[in-house]
């Protein structure tokens, strides 16, 4: 279950990793907030993840997953209330592993 925590920590900071470097760059970023917009998506030179901003229930989120899902890899959905964690079963089949509401309870899913 530990794992699994950890699992989705990484991604969820890797996603807004991914965001931050991939709007300016480290080197060249200004002390200002980069906005993404539903629709806009981000991707970072060197890896295999890329992030987009959607409207999910009503809720503005980010996704972030591989740019060639497979089976076994994993993907995050993030909001200001929650977070879920998805491992593709194939390329185009995933299941929620894990979901967390903000100041609410977490659940992981088998």
């Amino acid at each position: 279950m530990n794992r699994r925590r950890v699992v989705a920590a990484a991604v969820v900071l890797a996603g807004v990793a991914a965001a931050w470097f991939a709007s300016a760059g480290a080197a060249r970023m200004k002390p200002a907030d980069r906005v993404l917009h539903v629709g806009d998506t981000v991707r970072v030179a060197g890896t295999a993840t890329r992030c987009a901003v959607a409207r999910r229930s009503g809720a503005v989120m980010i996704e972030c997953l591989p740019t060639s899902p497979t089976a076994g890899s994993y993907a995050t959905v993030a909001g200001d209330e929650r977070v879920l964690v998805v491992r593709f079963r194939s390329p185009h089949v995933a299941q929620t592993v894990f979901h967390a509401r903000q100041h609410r309870t977490a659940v992981n899913c088998r």
